[in-house]
């Protein structure tokens, strides 16, 4: 019998934005409004947060949805 309340021993294995959070990467395009880009991997991110210009260090501090919450590493 499988129990359900059993701890994961991968919890954000199916919630994969959430595996970014405190990690830190490179702003691909400026944010602009509240909004850019940033390369995470093989793939490109929406992010938001404070104006910043492309080529910034940024650090994810939260995930809504598919879009990363980001600030200046």
């Amino acid at each position: 019998r499988r129990e359900l309340n059993k701890a994961s021993d991968q919890p954000l294995l199916n919630r994969r934005a959430e595996q970014y959070v405190g990690r830190r990467y490179v702003l691909d395009s400026a944010i602009v409004n509240g909004q850019g880009k940033a390369r995470v991997g093989d793939s490109v991110w929406l992010v938001e947060g404070p104006e910043l210009p492309a080529g910034t260090p940024i650090e994810v501090v939260a995930v809504n949805g598919t879009t990363l919450k980001v600030r200046a590493a």
